[in-house]
């Protein structure tokens, strides 16, 4: 899904997880990677302990 654009803090991602498509908030910005917040919902959805997830900077697009 690779990305030319590297998120900041607030901006909205989308990346797959487990064969889903899901929608984050940007948390924090790491030098490889996005901490990023998921729905309740989705964490539920994908058996996570937190909505908070972490995602490669090659593995999810910005979105406008």
């Amino acid at each position: 899904m690779g990305n030319k654009k590297t998120a900041k803090d607030g901006d909205k991602i989308r990346f797959t997880r487990l064969g889903v498509e899901l929608v984050g908030e940007v948390h924090q910005v790491r030098e490889s990677s996005v901490i990023a917040k998921i729905s309740e919902e989705d964490a539920h959805l994908l058996r996570l302990d937190t909505p908070l997830t972490v995602i490669s900077h090659k593995n999810y697009e910005v979105i406008d």
